[in-house]
């Protein structure tokens, strides 16, 4: 009875939504097969059957089935939906209409606006990630706008991932004098705490590298095609960080770290979620002084949390990020 009603409730999925989630397992080289797939999805196997006979007939995917690995892969690279191709001005004219919303929030026309936001950004949801499900962060317009310089970016970016082009433009890195003529693959585009970022394949470095928009210039698109990497997945490549840095491609090297945290910052840490890896003990009965642990692949992003603490937190492992603090802490106290 039980099995009955759970396949009856997955059977009111729309067809689109269902091929979706076929199309994602397939294109991540899960080699899902029709019970696995039934399975997730509560619907019957003769149903999957003709979703996937769909996909192959009238789509035109190159759907083909394993039989060492008893499951569906692609022939060949898609790197689009066929029914939700989208152009770089698309998500340009997102990007845009996004940051105008700022008058309508708290609304119903916001929460509306809102889902259509999400349905078609999920159609890009493999080369761009915009935080539309956050309601704060998605709304919260940065005042300044977007120039007509930050749209000629965007449509570049926004074509080379989409299209997979190599990308060629100069970065400045923070601690750098003068900027560098790199050469990227991009592979996604992503907002993280109101900044854009792209992440890919740096042809010079021959590594995965994450590139701050705002630092890029000259930004030039060339016709260069590029097939994108089948292994790359955002929640893989972020897996390691605490913010956006997340160090080097192939899971590099792994800090371990273990921070102090006193008074109030001992409370504001305990009470959170900062990092799958973390576990925090206590040191103090009352929770007054505890301890958080985890595994990051870099320091940046942390070091950046850690001085915001100012005295209430201590490093005491790894070295690097204890050193990191102490240079900064004594630079900044040179100042007064």
């Amino acid at each position: 009875m039980e099995e009955a009603e759970a396949v009856k409730a997955g059977g009111t999925r729309r067809p689109l939504e269902r091929i979706m989630r076929i199309h994602e397992a397939v294109s991540r080289g899960h080699f899902p097969n029709c019970n696995s797939i039934a399975r997730e999805l509560q619907v019957n196997r003769k149903t999957i059957q003709r979703d996937i006979s769909f996909m192959k007939n009238e789509l035109d995917l190159p759907v083909q089935y394993d039989g060492t690995n008893h499951g569906y892969f692609y022939s060949r690279p898609v790197n689009q939906f066929p029914l939700l191709k989208t152009s770089a001005e698309d998500l340009v004219s997102l990007i845009l209409a996004r940051n105008a919303l700022d008058p309508l929030k708290g609304s119903a026309l916001e929460a509306t606006l809102r889902r259509g936001f999400q349905r078609l950004q999920s159609s890009m949801s493999e080369q761009v990630t915009i935080p539309w499900s956050e309601l704060d962060q998605a709304f919260a317009v940065k005042s300044q706008g977007f120039t007509e310089h930050d749209a000629f970016v965007f449509d570049r970016l926004a074509k080379a991932v989409l299209e997979c082009r190599e990308l060629h433009f100069e970065y400045r890195k923070l601690r750098d004098l003068i900027p560098e003529k790199r050469k990227l693959q991009p592979y996604h585009l992503v907002e993280v705490e109101g900044g854009w970022y792209v992440i890919g394949f740096d042809l010079k470095r021959e590594a995965r590298r994450t590139f701050a928009v705002q630092r890029m210039k000259s930004v030039h698109l060339t016709n260069k095609r590029f097939l994108r990497s089948r292994n790359f997945r955002l929640e893989d490549h972020f897996a390691g960080s605490f913010g956006v840095w997340a160090g080097g491609e192939g899971g590099g090297h792994s800090f371990p770290i273990r921070i102090r945290f006193s008074g109030f910052a001992a409370r504001v840490v305990a009470e959170r979620r900062w990092h799958p890896s973390q576990e925090v003990t206590p040191i103090e009965s009352d929770g007054s002084v505890i301890e958080l642990t985890m595994k990051l692949s870099a320091l940046e992003d942390i070091a950046r949390w850690v001085l915001g603490f100012g005295g209430q937190a201590e490093v005491i492992e790894p070295s690097e990020l204890r050193e990191i603090v102490a240079t900064q802490l004594k630079e900044a106290a040179a100042l007064y």
